[in-house]
């Protein structure tokens, strides 16, 4: 009985072991990274990140020199507040200060009434972009600051940060519009309100698009009638009001003149397309191959004619000696 008794009482001892041994391993690696904790401001801008991100947060901050400027000249009232910056190396820690309500898709988030944007970089291509979604973010924040949370629809939110960060229209954005076109997948502003309940093949057109409007506003108005709409945003209640106040007509008008340029410009793009490009290619081959081969039976037939002509004279120079 006293040796069951025993058993039970080093069981019971081993358990405890066990559970504080896993406490312990558990707690004190994260106090450590905790400690490896570092902060760097530039200006109003603060980033916070771990020892070893410290090369990549320099990359950050020397582009955030680059063109932070220009994106505050913009907007003219701007955040005077200090604006963190998280710079997270995996989604748990991403998660962590982003909450688990952004899209899975997302590399950044922007919280604008605290300040604060949490950038997401863990493969090579995040590190490639990391810079000019920073920016995208910043703008987000700027643009808040201006509004003072009047209403702004997502396309131009949007459209306007990809516009000022840098990220312009590409060749591969301009394919992407002209198979939404031919498939009829272009996306109405007003629905790109629901941007974040978008699966990753949606949002990529979702966002392509805004900045296409963006720029397609630009090129109509300039960029200083692009600064007007903005601060008329923040002056007028109304978003038509507004446009109308900048360009004369309302947000309706514009997106018809918008998806009129769209058709126009892009549309014939579609060809481009690698299958598409394949399939031209081939036929283009074919026709040079059949062009060819006309070529070649036409020369052989001329030889063969000529052959004959030359076969008839012989002939007729051996009758006419005969009859010499």
């Amino acid at each position: 009985m006293n040796f069951l008794l025993r058993g039970k009482h080093l069981l019971k001892m081993l358990k405890i072991i066990i559970f504080a041994t896993f406490i312990v391993t558990s707690i004190y690696p994260a106090k450590l990274n905790a400690g490896q904790t570092k902060k760097i401001i530039e200006g109003r801008y603060c980033f916070i990140y771990t020892n070893d991100d410290s090369l990549l947060v320099n990359q950050l901050v020397e582009q955030l020199r680059q063109h932070i400027v220009s994106i505050e000249t913009f907007f003219e009232k701007f955040s005077q507040s200090v604006i963190t910056i998280y710079v997270t190396r995996s989604e748990q820690e991403y998660y962590k200060y982003a909450s688990r309500t952004v899209p899975e898709w997302s590399q950044a988030v922007a919280f604008p009434y605290k300040n604060l944007v949490v950038l997401k970089i863990i493969s090579a291509q995040d590190i490639k972009k990391s810079g000019q979604v920073l920016l995208h973010e910043l703008v987000h924040i700027n643009l808040a600051a201006l509004l003072q949370k009047r209403e702004i629809p997502v396309w131009l939110n949007e459209g306007l940060a990809e516009y000022l960060s840098g990220d312009l229209l590409s060749f591969d954005n301009k394919i992407t519009l002209a198979n939404a076109l031919l498939a009829k997948k272009i996306i109405r502003f007003a629905d790109i309100d629901s941007l974040h309940n978008f699966n990753s093949v949606k949002a990529r057109l979702a966002y392509i698009q805004s900045k296409a409007a963006v720029e397609f506003f630009v090129s109509r108005y300039g960029l200083e009638g692009l600064q007007h709409l903005v601060h008329n945003i923040a002056k007028y209640h109304s978003l038509n009001d507004a446009f109308r106040k900048t360009t004369g007509a309302d947000v309706l008008d514009f997106e018809i003149l918008w998806y009129a340029d769209l058709k126009e410009r892009y549309s014939w793009m579609v060809i481009l397309n690698f299958d598409n490009l394949l399939w031209i290619g081939m036929g283009l081959l074919a026709v040079i191959a059949i062009i060819f081969i006309r070529q070649r039976n036409k020369k052989k037939i001329q030889s063969w004619t000529q052959n004959e002509k030359m076969n008839g004279s012989f002939d007729d120079d051996d009758e006419n000696f005969l009859q010499m």
